[in-house]
């Protein structure tokens, strides 16, 4: 029997207008920092103090709230000597791994992106989400890099990025077990949904 999927939910603007309670019993869920705000993942993952605060002082159930050990924030010396901080997308990867799922299909990691959009964030001037917390495209050029790493690290792993068709250039990651799938391959239904 096959296993569930994993979804892996960012908060990149590619995900705006997705439907995600289209993924509620269909595989877990993991989801990012103020995600809860919106939708509850099966999971949520977040290592930003200040997110991390709302989190713990809001209604999303503790026990399936992860912030992963301070050591693994940060990016492994073995990839980046320099060691700089994750994000929470890719900490949510590796929390699906450590519950060996097989399959991710991640959603709204727009640091795969070489435009604008890349840089924005769903949640961008609210609460938590101010210029500090902003990605650019130098750390997002890093961030496919890292992830490049990671699906590496990881061959017995399929990485399965899920995108609007009208995206621009994606940074390539070379790796085998990274590919990508249109809304509308995915679930037909959604695509049409979207417009």
């Amino acid at each position: 029997m096959e296993q569930e999927p994993a979804f892996i939910i960012g908060n990149g603007l590619t995900r705006k207008k997705f439907n995600l309670n289209k993924l509620i019993g269909q595989g877990c869920t993991f989801g990012c920092n103020a995600l809860y705000r919106d939708f509850t993942p099966d999971y949520l993952v977040a290592i930003d103090d200040k997110i991390i605060e709302e989190i713990t002082q809001s209604d999303y159930p503790m026990n399936r709230f992860i912030v992963p050990p301070n050591e693994e924030q940060y990016e492994p010396a073995e990839h980046n000597p320099s060691r700089p901080r994750s994000n929470a997308g890719m900490n949510a990867c590796f929390e699906a791994i450590k519950k060996d799922f097989k399959t991710l299909y991640l959603f709204g990691f727009d640091f795969i992106l070489e435009d604008e959009i890349s840089v924005k964030n769903i949640y961008d001037t609210t609460s938590c989400y101010g210029p500090e917390t902003r990605a650019n495209h130098n750390d997002n050029y890093n961030r496919a890099r890292y992830f490049e790493y990671m699906a590496k690290k990881n061959p017995d792993v399929n990485f399965k990025f899920v995108v609007p068709r009208d995206i621009g250039i994606i940074h390539k990651i070379n790796s085998d077990n990274v590919t990508g799938v249109f809304y509308d391959s995915f679930d037909p239904e959604w695509e049409s949904e979207l417009h």
